[in-house]
């Protein structure tokens, strides 16, 4: 009877501590521009806008071609509603910084396909040297 009671607290123990504590995430994916032109290579940052009141999850997608997905390789999903996204570009992997732009947007509480076009004026702006 005791070993009994003892699996049986084992079982209970373990699940759980095997629960999923996990925030809630859900996928968001869509097309990046710049110019006008597919964003070579870069990452796309969700992060809750807590002036919004929303402290769910953050979530990141690497930009690729133009297109970003957060259930891609190295990517995880945004846990919804009122986020501040940070677009980052670039000519490639580890290349010439393009764009950086922020900016605030409503998400669902779910899966959403989201477009996003970088303005010009987030571009970086060549700096100038003062040469001898």
């Amino acid at each position: 009877m005791r070993w009994r009671a003892a699996a049986w607290l084992l079982a209970c123990g373990m699940i759980a501590g095997c629960a999923d504590n996990e925030p809630k995430r859900f996928r968001v994916s869509g097309k990046v521009t710049f110019n006008g032109q597919p964003i070579p290579h870069g990452d796309v940052l969700f992060t809750p806008d807590g002036a919004k009141k929303n402290s769910g999850a953050q979530g990141i997608a690497t930009i690729r071609d133009g297109e970003f997905d957060t259930t891609a390789v190295g990517g995880k999903g945004y846990g919804g509603g009122p986020a501040v996204i940070r677009v980052t570009g670039l000519a490639a992997p580890g290349g010439k910084l393009l764009c950086v732009e922020e900016f605030s947007v409503d998400l669902p509480q779910g899966d959403a396909t989201h477009n996003i076009e970088v303005s010009a004026k987030s571009g970086v702006k060549p700096t100038t040297g003062s040469g001898p």
